[in-house]
């Protein structure tokens, strides 16, 4: 097997995955958006060729990950330890994209500003205590400087320079 993290079968299969499932989102919205299914546009091919060439290029590279990734996985070992190492580097990035099922219905609920307080400040302090090597300024403190910046900054420039309301 390589030592190369990037040519272990197993992270084809994931890259694939992944590319996959963006691949039945993006064929799932063209299916049910009226307007980019029509062919009532003439000799003008329409708006719906260009996805449809785009997705149709990007799951059969999904396809062809995915078949390669289980081909090699299938003739080749996996290194000790993989699986282990491939639970405790998933844990974070899924935890987070479980708070982003949260963050959006909760923009709803409570408001742009206070979600995007909760989040941000959450895992900017978390990241921060995580990755810490005893800096002069705390973690919290560091978040807290952070989140007022860049949620001001979304909300100054999309709701006082553009007018697109967020929340």
């Amino acid at each position: 097997m390589s030592s190369v993290p990037g040519r272990d079968p197993r992270n084809q299969l994931a890259a694939g995955s992944f590319l996959g499932f963006w691949c039945l989102a993006g064929w799932w919205s063209l299916a049910v958006t009226p307007a980019l299914s029509s062919d009532d546009y003439g000799v003008d091919p329409g708006p719906g060729l260009l996805p449809r060439l785009v997705l149709t290029i990007l799951t059969v590279g999904a396809l062809l990950l995915i078949g390669n990734g289980m081909r090699r996985m299938l003739s080749e070992p996996a290194e000790p330890g993989f699986w282990d190492r491939l639970r405790r580097g998933t844990l974070v990035p899924a935890i987070f994209v479980a708070t982003l099922a949260i963050y959006v219905p909760a923009i709803d609920l409570i408001g742009y500003v206070p979600a995007s307080v909760i989040l941000t400040l959450a895992w900017m302090t978390f990241l921060g205590y995580r990755s810490r090597e005893g800096g002069p300024i705390s973690p919290l403190l560091q978040a807290g400087a952070g989140t007022a910046i860049g949620v001001g900054l979304i909300y100054l420039i999309f709701v006082h320079l553009i007018g697109v309301p967020v929340g």
